[in-house]
């Protein structure tokens, strides 16, 4: 790879001028991560050396990336100008983000992510130094062999290959952390009060230390076992401190389900725009801004299936490959199995193979679960039928009400096509069901009356946008289909989960909104595949970053509206 860091036989007026704006940039990283860890480390020594470390390695790894990206011409920006716009666009969304919630500052304590004066003070002080810490450190990784290595490793040319979608990435992951921070209401029972998410029990089971708390539903065999030990290991970084260890976890958990689909659409079309654009769809979508930033189960459900597609669009279809990750998704949510299933028949049809994995992930489950409930004795057994039979209490017996059939059918079609993607007004209900809390919902029933939620005013056009691109790629979809088939079985696999999805949550379930990131995934990428041969296209491009521009201006606005209905009782 061409390398242009810091040669000797260049002009220190050259090497400083390209080196200081990208250590600039890595000091934005420095700032946000050091004044977040300074509510965790108060001393004034502890915050001046961490200020170092952390100025000093983001301005190293900057300059490192992103001009050595730049000079292998991993990255045209001539040709590429749409990436820059979408990169910039997510940073618009973090900045927005950041500009709603300080409105609410008995919600958002504001010195989580930004430093009071005299530590801003401090950490300016320290940016000399630290730059010249960053030079001497280049400049001796320069003349050393450890710099060639560093470029060799897979992992380094993992990052290189991908570092505009690890970017989108993390403006995401910036824009749902601030957003934990706000709207999960630590200290107040939240459960079913936003489309039927169980936040505070779930902060209970993963950040409590009372064995009481550890609980987990059947369908849930081996969460605790998976997330536990991770929020365990964040805390121990900050100081014991469970609570930010779970924001951190579920923030970096909806970051990575954006990479995923990055890596994913990427590997499809070949395409650095296109792929943030689909990757940008997914993460602004409404489950993903919700369950991100929201503490509940559906997002992790998410990434251990786009990580089962990841496999199967790289053709890693053996065993070896797709067990472990099969675990991951059963152990989280249990009829996610069949998602796995539908993907498994359309790539690699052979019964078998299909069997054998079915088999193992059982087996190998049944065990997690055990030792869960060993460890958290309130859990739940997978294979204890009473325990099943406590599920049906989710059940919608539509064969008693008729009359709700019709309504349900259509909050599911909805729920799959449309509030995945751009979030309806939703109904806010209290004296309706008997709470002086507000509830919020995407249906109210009423006495012999189904209601769903629907769009108005702007949201009303973001959504017939929505609807218009969706059409575009169904009758591509179609089109292709029938001029080769062979090629599109998985997003024929796609289709056919969200079938699944429609059927199951029709009869089964509560507030489709909870349940929506397992299906939010596959609408996404059905469309990238759908819409792949358009790709290359600049106005196509741009056209689908307006549609990008309106759906962040929707979505937003219901955080804002959780935010400003949720004050008067969650305030602190």
């Amino acid at each position: 790879m061409k390398t242009i860091s810091l040669r000797q036989s260049e002009p220190l007026t050259i090497i400083w001028k390209r080196f200081i704006p990208f250590w600039l940039v890595g000091l934005i990283p420095a700032y946000f991560v050091a004044g977040y860890l300074s509510n965790f480390y108060s001393s004034l020594f502890q915050y001046i050396l961490l200020s170092l470390i952390f100025q000093i390695m983001c301005g190293l790894l900057s300059h490192l990336l992103i001009d050595e990206t730049l000079a292998g011409q991993a990255f045209n920006w001539r040709t590429e100008w749409t990436a820059i716009l979408v990169l910039c666009l997510a940073a618009a969304l973090a900045i927005a983000t950041t500009l709603l919630v300080w409105q609410f500052p008995t919600l958002f304590n504001r010195r989580i992510l930004f430093m009071n004066s005299s530590l801003r003070i401090i950490f300016g002080m320290l940016a000399l130094p630290s730059m010249a810490g960053s030079a001497v450190l280049m400049q001796r990784l320069q003349r050393s062999d450890l710099h060639n290595l560093l470029q060799k490793t897979s992992l380094w040319m993992f990052i290189q290959r991908n570092l505009a979608g690890i970017i989108l990435a993390l403006f995401f992951f910036f824009t749902y952390f601030t957003l934990t921070q706000c709207i999960n209401f630590p200290g107040y029972d939240t459960v079913d009060r936003f489309f039927d998410t169980d936040i505070s029990e779930w902060l209970a089971r993963l950040a409590f230390t009372t064995p009481d708390q550890f609980m987990a539903r059947a369908v849930h065999p081996a969460i605790l076992l998976f997330l536990r030990p991770l929020v365990e290991l964040i805390a121990i970084f900050l100081r014991g401190d469970k609570f930010q260890a779970v924001f951190l976890l579920n923030s970096l958990t909806g970051a990575s389900c954006v990479l995923l689909v990055w890596l994913i659409v990427k590997q499809i079309s070949s395409n650095t725009p296109f792929s943030l654009i689909m990757a940008f769809l997914l993460g602004i979508g409404t489950p993903h801004l919700l369950l991100s930033s929201m503490i509940e189960t559906y997002i992790y459900s998410a990434f251990a299936l786009l990580l089962f597609v990841l496999l199967m669009q790289s053709n890693k279809t053996d065993l070896r490959y797709t067990i472990p990750v099969g675990i991951l998704v059963f152990g989280i949510t249990i009829t996610n199995l069949i998602q796995t299933c539908i993907l498994y028949v359309f790539k690699r049809p052979q019964l078998k193979v299909i069997l054998n994995y079915v088999v193992a992930i059982l087996a190998i489950t049944l065990i997690l679960n055990v030792i869960q409930i060993q460890i958290y004795p309130h859990s739940m057994a997978i294979y204890d039928p009473a325990d099943l039979i406590f599920e049906q209490k989710y059940r919608v017996n539509l064969f008693e009400k008729t009359w709700m059939l019709p309504g349900r059918f259509l909050l599911m079609g909805r729920a799959i096509l449309l509030y995945a993607i751009v979030a309806p007004k939703p109904f806010i209900l209290t004296t309706e069901i008997g709470t002086t809390f507000p509830t919020f919902s995407v249906f109210k029933i009423t006495i012999g009356e189904f209601h769903v939620a629907g769009y108005t005013g702007i949201s009303d056009l973001t959504v017939k946008f929505w609807m218009l691109i969706l059409f575009v790629a169904c009758v591509r979809f179609v089109w292709d289909l029938f001029k080769s088939p062979r090629q599109m079985s998985l997003p024929l696999a796609f289709v056919a989960c969200m079938g699944f999805n429609l059927l199951l949550h029709t009869f089964w379930g509560d507030d489709p909104m909870l349940y929506s990131p397992d299906w939010a995934y596959a609408v996404v990428l059905f469309v990238a595949y759908a819409l792949q041969k358009w790709a290359n296209n600049k106005w196509f491009q741009v056209t689908l970053t307006v549609l990008l521009c309106l759906i962040m201006s929707v979505n937003l606005n219901l955080i804002y509206l959780i935010m400003q209905t949720s004050l008067p009782f969650y305030g602190k």
